[in-house]
């Protein structure tokens, strides 16, 4: 999914339901903040550090998650497959 078209100035919003947005590079996005409504949903980054790979971390409801990058995030993916996620995103 891109994620482009739904952006308003800098700042792009969605409610994330039964899907997956991967934020890429190309997307310019650098902070990112997630919400959980109701079921599951699950977020990993790509970095790779030692020989450990990036593993998803789940969401919790009424737990919001920030995370803000003084680089774009690159191959973010936000899985919501199970649930609704409040994502908002920026580029600064």
């Amino acid at each position: 999914m891109s994620i482009s078209p739904n952006f308003i100035g800098n700042v792009f919003t969605y409610v994330l339901t039964n899907g997956i947005i991967t934020i890429k590079s190309t997307d310019g996005i650098n902070v990112v903040a997630l919400q959980l409504l109701s079921g599951s949903a699950t977020f990993k980054g790509n970095k790779t550090v030692g020989s450990l790979a990036s593993t998803a971390i789940s969401l919790l409801i009424d737990d919001p998650v920030t995370i803000a990058l003084g680089t774009d995030l690159d191959s973010f993916v936000i899985d919501a497959s199970a649930g609704v996620v409040n994502v908002i995103a920026a580029q600064q």
